[in-house]
């Protein structure tokens, strides 16, 4: 899992146990193979889970693309009023920050595509600018406050 998992291993047995169910009661519980039943419906569940994972880690970046986008228009703002000087300081990091959430939303969009089958490595590369633009706001924030 990408995150921490937000269904407990007793809700996964249920759900995977009410699956099965449903697979023997739509054949009329007649023949079938409780066992086969059971694995069906456990391939099925992680699915099912690992679908509803990738969306809320792609919900996590857009969040994180919106946050940067306002933040870069927030600091656009601020640094005019500023002397050339102190200009500067904020438009390098600025223009860092505009970079990576440029280079995160080809990723993002490739996640979306790609969905659960999105190999490890563009998982680590949006994961790893995920974590610049968050580190770059923290730096930003904590700029603004001074």
């Amino acid at each position: 899992m990408l995150f921490e998992d937000t269904v407990t291993h007793d809700q996964r047995r249920q759900m995977i146990a009410e699956a099965a169910y449903l697979r023997a009661e739509r054949r009329g519980f007649a023949g079938g193979d409780p066992v086969r039943d059971w694995c069906e419906a456990e391939a099925e569940v992680e699915a099912r889970l690992r679908q509803m994972e990738y969306a809320r880690y792609a919900a996590r970046l857009e969040e994180v693309l919106d946050r940067a986008g306002k933040k870069v228009a927030s600091v656009r703002r601020k640094a005019a009023s500023l002397s050339v000087e102190a200009r500067a300081g904020w438009q390098k990091d600025v223009e860092k920050l505009a970079a990576l959430r440029d280079a995160l939303k080809p990723k993002l969009a490739e996640l979306r595509e790609q969905g659960e089958r999105a190999g490890q490595k563009l998982r680590e590369q949006a994961e790893r600018i995920r974590g610049e633009i968050a580190e770059l706001l923290r730096v930003l924030d904590a700029k603004s406050k001074h």
